[in-house]
């Protein structure tokens, strides 16, 4: 990261076209809520769509476990090995149904 990166993020309705959630990699209808964001990082521009769920998932994410800049999660890449489905299941449930993250059924469940 240069002295020269910045961020600029802000909520807005989103126009003229769908666009794709940076955090979920599902599409953000037109008119409906998003986080916009734009900046630069290491020297490369960049523009982005979340949805303001799935912002507030991540901003949660990052203030729990300390992990902003580099470490931000994007939660379509992480490695599910790693114990964070779990958390997004109980904190963030919109979010967990977008990334077709259920609960695993207790396999006792049902049987008598």
């Amino acid at each position: 990261m240069s002295i020269d990166d910045f961020h600029s993020g802000r909520t807005i309705k989103a126009t003229r076209k769908p666009h794709e959630c940076e955090q979920c990699g599902r599409q953000i209808e037109v008119g409906s809520p998003a986080h916009y964001a734009a900046g630069r990082f290491d020297g490369y521009f960049y523009t982005q769509h979340v949805h303001v769920e799935c912002q507030a998932a991540a901003t949660a994410y990052a203030d729990l476990n300390g992990s902003w800049g580099e470490d931000f999660p994007w939660f379509q890449h992480m490695d599910r090995d790693i114990d964070w489905t779990g958390w997004l299941l109980e904190h963030h449930p919109i979010v967990a149904e977008r990334l077709n993250i259920e609960r695993e059924e207790d396999e006792v469940e049902g049987r008598h």
